[in-house]
């Protein structure tokens, strides 16, 4: 099936819903708190939806399936060890953050520890979110120039970044919090059309289910083995938890949300509501994953020059009924946007609260307004540029890699959070050995841009899962850091009142 003008009206109608949101929102931003918390306006439900779809990006949407595809089932069960890491942040990690009232989570590290760790911690964010920013908005380009050669990749990117900072930098948390929760509702709607024209493709008489086992498309083999260094079940609930905390203990995109609802309460039940919708994306990404492979077993073979992340949107533009294929690349547009708003103005808020409003002591709120809308075009210009650098040099496994970036650039500074809110003892000595250790460690890990291969030859790069990244680096950075704080004395008793999980355990909001 070719693709149809109907369908381009349809995401046309998409692109015009979520500027309007921006549009609609703008006139509610008169201060920065507006634009950064909303002034704690959000319903829960909506927060719910805008944690989900903020996690669940076009990454996850197109490559887990289609690792599923490849692999069999256990890619998507992911979501189990996040379900883990939500659970542990609704008792803890919320309460928290409510009690001890900061913009962004790196003020934080400046109140526990000192102001370096507050500029570390920020420009890591900063650095990563451009990274993600980037990844995501190349997969729903591949998205349509894999199935659409005729499709311009400079010009489809440069729109969707374009419009993602139009409604971003106009309506702030709010608009994008909305946006997300439509979001959310147009790509579990895109996913299970997907699931449902797979399976109706089996043959009657056939059971799907045993071909997928006989294919060695459920679970292989070992998966239940007890083994933490492979795609095992217990490997992927436990990296899964572990590459997660980083994104729900020291991520300002998910922990700015926290202090969008009226209370603690609120903020708490955001979180439970998240539940059923992880729940919901280990149906998802397992049906659409299988009903990919059902199809082009039993309807029609998979042309030979399209594999990888070009699985799912190939058989979308080809496959799903006309108009509504136009509804499921809308959904992976969806995807993306939902994550790329969240990080242009966790960003923004960033870059204003931590780096710009220190400096400048008499920046007034309506000043620090408008530079963070001025730092949401400067963003999303720059990530959108890194976008069209992706598609030059070719896809990969984007999701194992993605998870790879966010053990190396993440991992450090979401060990010196758990330093800061569990360890009383520690202070910022201490701090610094475990997270100078850990960047050692990470840069040994990864070999970031080949540096060490270049200057030391006899250098082996250390075969990890990637979902495990996450867990050798924040041990290194959490475990001396402990060991430190026996040598370097005990902190200042303001670093640590009402600044440790214990000691604002007793503190109402």
């Amino acid at each position: 099936m070719n693709w149809h003008w109907i369908n381009w009206v349809v995401l046309c109608l998409y692109f015009l819903g979520v500027v309007y949101i921006g549009v609609y929102f703008s006139k509610k931003n008169n201060s920065s708190e507006d634009y950064f918390t909303a002034s704690g306006r959000i319903p829960a439900w909506v927060t719910a939806c805008s944690i989900y779809a903020t996690a669940l990006s076009s990454l996850s949407f197109i490559a887990i399936p289609a690792s599923v595809y490849k692999s069999g089932w256990i890619m998507g069960l992911a979501p189990l060890g996040i379900i883990l890491m939500v659970l542990w942040s609704a008792y803890v990690f919320v309460p928290f953050f409510r009690k001890i009232k900061v913009t962004t989570a790196y003020e934080y590290l400046e109140k526990r520890f000192d102001r370096s760790f507050r500029l570390v911690g920020s420009l890591s964010f900063i650095l990563f979110h451009i990274i993600r920013i980037a990844v995501v908005l190349y997969l729903p380009t591949l998205a349509l120039i894999a199935a659409l050669p005729g499709v311009n990749p400079i010009l489809l990117t440069a729109i969707v970044g374009f419009l993602c900072v139009v409604y971003t930098s106009m309506g702030g948390i709010e608009a994008v919090v909305w946006s997300d929760a439509i979001q959310t509702i147009v790509l579990l709607a895109g996913a299970f059309m997907i699931i449902i024209v797979g399976f109706m493709s089996v043959p009657d008489g056939v059971n799907a289910f045993e071909v997928l086992q006989e294919n060695n498309k459920i679970f292989h083999p070992g998966t239940f083995d007890f083994n933490l260094a492979g795609k095992t079940f217990w490997g992927i609930l436990l990296g899964g938890f572990l590459n997660s905390i980083y994104s729900y203990v020291a991520s300002q995109d998910i922990v700015q949300r926290y202090n969008t609802t009226k209370n603690i309460e609120e903020a708490k039940k955001s979180l439970f509501l998240n539940i059923p919708l992880l729940c919901t994306s280990i149906v998802i990404f397992i049906g659409m994953g299988s009903a990919l492979f059902l199809y082009f077993t039993f309807h029609r073979e998979l042309p030979a020059n399209i594999d990888g992340n070009a699985i799912l949107p190939y058989f979308v533009v080809h496959d799903i009924p006309l108009g509504l294929s136009g509804l499921v690349i809308a959904a992976i547009f969806a995807a993306a946007q939902s994550t790329v708003s969240s990080s242009l103005n966790s960003v923004a808020t960033c870059i204003t609260s931590d780096i710009v409003k220190p400096i400048m002591k008499n920046l007034t709120d309506k000043g620090e307004l408008k530079i963070a809308k001025y730092c949401s075009w400067v963003v999303g210009i720059v990530s959108s540029l890194l976008a069209l650098r992706f598609i030059s040099v070719g896809q990969g496994d984007m999701f194992l890699y993605f998870q790879a970036i966010t053990g190396l650039l993440g991992g450090p500074i979401a060990g010196l959070f758990l330093v800061g809110i569990f360890i009383k003892r520690a202070n910022a000595k201490a701090a610094w050995v475990g997270f100078i250790i850990s960047i050692i460690v990470a840069v040994y890990i990864g070999n970031p841009a080949g540096l060490l291969s270049k200057f030391f030859p006899a250098y082996e790069q250390p075969h990890i899962f990637e979902f495990l990244i996450s867990l050798v680096i924040i041990g290194s950075c959490v475990v001396p850091s402990y060991i430190a704080s026996f040598f370097t004395g005990e902190p200042l008793p303001k670093k640590i009142k009402h600044l440790t999980y214990e000691s604002t355990k007793l503190l109402s909001e």
